[in-house]
């Protein structure tokens, strides 16, 4: 289930940004790290309201039976006070430590950050160049699988902002 669909203008600077950005994204297994690349401030993670409940879609994509064995996550990552992606993760508890399950319900802590000892990697569904008149110059669908047993701890839909093709001071 993996496509891309290309930026509507891929010979414009802004395309080519955009295109960069996707193969750093495609090469790592963490975006907030990608997107620290280039910010000079640590990354910044408010946490917004969640209330969507998990589509059969996602159940299916996460190999779990009901909704109420997934938690939704949604986060804004911002470098100081410039938002530079939005970002949805549903992901499965029990395939976490307690440890990273308090982490990601009382921090601000980064998805990737909270699962590092998963030593998960991250597999591209589908990436989607929006029409700019969206505000979004990227939207990328991943799946994050732990290394262990290659079980998927967590569907993310990413929302990039035009912010993250440039460099932040």
């Amino acid at each position: 289930m993996s496509g891309c669909a290309g930026p509507g203008d891929a010979s414009s600077p802004d395309g080519a940004a955009v295109r960069a950005l996707n193969d750093r994204l495609e090469r790592h297994p963490s975006a907030t790290a990608v997107l620290q690349e280039h910010c000079g401030l640590p990354i910044r993670v408010v946490r917004l309201p969640a209330q969507e409940q998990p589509s059969g879609d996602i159940l299916l994509l996460l190999d779990v039976q009901k909704a109420d064995q997934i938690r939704t996550r949604h986060v804004q990552l911002l470098c100081g006070d410039i938002p530079l992606s939005d970002a949805w993760n549903w992901y499965v508890p029990e395939r976490l430590t307690a440890d990273m399950n308090h982490v990601l319900e009382t921090t601000d802590t980064p998805f990737g950050k909270a699962v590092a000892d998963t030593h998960f990697h991250r597999q591209r569904l589908e990436s989607h160049f929006p029409d700019p008149a969206t505000g979004i110059v990227l939207e990328n669908r991943a799946m994050l699988r732990r290394a262990s047993d290659n079980a998927p701890i967590s569907l993310v839909v990413e929302d990039y902002l035009p912010a993250a093709l440039k460099p932040q001071p």
